[in-house]
């Protein structure tokens, strides 16, 4: 193995290393005061904890309110609707997961192939810890689905670019040969959307005995790596990578 490989890895800087938190923000008549940024975090926040324990379906907007202490009229300054409060949620639910995976970056590492595996292993762990037992906070995800679906692509793609940035870096330290990046991320993606799709995730958990998801998890991270470091495949064609990167085209299909 070449020196510039063995070097422990830095932190590469991607998309998640400067988000901003979903939670901020002002009112719907363009207050950015202090007081009106901490009211909206409070209401997501609020939304978001109720979500998980009585489930999207059976909270209300007045419930939200009452348990703020707060009229609904006061939650509707914020947001129009509760679709685009579960938005809101949503996007803070899987803003979550992204932060927990630019943590797993943070993390020493000799190689870039071992800095996908922490992250893949990041976003798995925090999915299958936290969601598995939790149908609730499946059917807000559900629900993002049908109301937020630009929230799920976002954050499929900003995983997407993260990714495609760890690849780019090991193509420059001579670990993986020249190939695509932006291609590559989304076939790595996509091979290992069982350690992604909270509902796969959580499927995964109830077939497999305890303990036996980390056993099949690197055997398919070897896997997807492999594919890089030989860097032949055919490349995603544009007009299917406008599917996944275009909210447009995929909320139709």
């Amino acid at each position: 193995m070449s020196e510039t490989i063995e070097k422990t890895v830095h932190p590469v800087e991607t998309p998640m290393t400067h988000e901003m938190d979903p939670r901020d923000g002002g009112s719907r008549d363009g207050s950015t005061s202090s007081a009106a940024i901490e009211m909206r975090r409070r209401i997501v926040e609020k939304a978001s904890e109720l979500f998980h324990i009585y489930g999207f379906q059976k909270t209300t907007v007045a419930d939200i309110a009452r348990e703020l202490g707060m009229s609904p009229a006061n939650v509707y300054r914020f947001f129009s609707s509760k679709a685009a409060l579960t938005k809101a949620v949503a996007g803070l639910v899987t803003w979550q997961v992204r932060q927990q995976m630019q943590k797993g970056m943070e993390m020493p590492a000799q190689t870039c192939a071992e800095q996908l595996r922490i992250m893949v292993k990041s976003h798995f762990h925090y999915m299958r810890d936290r969601y598995t037992d939790f149908r609730k906070i499946h059917d807000l995800l559900e629900a993002a689905m049908e109301e937020a679906w630009d929230v799920v692509q976002v954050h499929k793609e900003e995983e997407r670019r993260s990714f495609a940035a760890v690849i780019r870096e090991g193509i420059a330290r001579g670990e993986f040969p020249e190939q695509d990046a932006d291609s590559a991320a989304m076939l790595f993606q996509h091979s290992l959307l069982l350690f992604f799709h909270p509902a796969l995730v959580a499927e995964t958990c109830r077939c497999l005995p305890e303990g036996h998801q980390d056993l099949l998890f690197d055997p398919l991270v070897d896997f997807s790596i492999a594919a890089l470091r030989d860097g032949r495949y055919r490349e995603v064609p544009e007009e299917v990578k406008r599917i996944f990167t275009d909210p447009s085209i995929s909320s139709a299909n």
